[in-house]
Formats: C-alpha cells, sequence, structure tokens
C-alpha cells in the first residue's frame, strides 16, 4: 500500500490529534465510572459520557480523513 504524502500543516495536525486521543479516551471511560448504589448512568452522567465519547470520535474521524483512510 502507497504511503499518503500530507503538508507539514496537516502532519503537525495528526500529531496534536494522536496526542489528544489518549486524553479524550481516558476522559470517556472516567465518564463511564458511577457510584453507588446506582450503578448505571442516567441523566447528565450519560449526557456527559456520551459528550466525551463524541469528542474521541471526532478526533479518530479526523485522523482517518488525513490519513486517507476513509
Amino acid at each position: 500500500m502507497a504511503k499518503k504524502i500530507i503538508s507539514l500543516q496537516l502532519a503537525a495536525e495528526l500529531r496534536r490529534l494522536y496526542a489528544e486521543y489518549p486524553v479524550a479516551a481516558a476522559r470517556a471511560a472516567a465518564a463511564l465510572k458511577t457510584k453507588p448504589p446506582a450503578n448505571r448512568l442516567d441523566g447528565q452522567a450519560l449526557r456527559h459520557f456520551f459528550a466525551e465519547d463524541e469528542k474521541v470520535g471526532r478526533i479518530v474521524r479526523r485522523i482517518k480523513e488525513i490519513q486517507g483512510d476513509e
């Protein structure tokens, strides 16, 4: 498979995205943690998880876009 040549600006963005990805994934995982007795996500906690998960999704989509995977 041929490698895609990207500009310096896109390379910098790709490095930034790869640095942001584990932080965003950790935030999404932390949003899944619940406290007893409920042990379930609902209301604001669920909305918080979805917001953090969407950030991870945006990062992954942009990485794929830059790499030509989409």
